[in-house]
């Protein structure tokens, strides 16, 4: 499994104004372009940051894409740590 496309989603979300629209109007309808594995959607979709960092998601892109989701830093570290 390769995280390239989940970054490159991540990625979009977080540089492009008009993907960020689409996806807060709709992660799952926003997802369907793009060729994640069902565990990169299912991670995606419910928002596990544990997960996706450790399929490889850079914290260089996870962490804009979690404060724009709210994410605290303290609830961040929480959740890369697994706690």
């Amino acid at each position: 499994m390769s995280a390239y496309v989940l970054q490159k989603l991540i990625r979009d979300v977080n540089r492009k104004p008009s993907c960020r629209e689409a996806y807060f109007q709709s992660p799952a309808n926003f997802a369907e372009g793009y060729d994640l594995t069902p565990a990169e959607r299912e991670a995606l979709l419910n928002f596990d940051v544990r997960t996706l960092y450790e399929m490889g998601v850079h914290g260089l892109l996870l962490r804009p894409f979690t404060i724009m989701h709210k994410m605290s830093d303290p609830d961040y570290i929480k959740a890369l740590r697994g706690e």
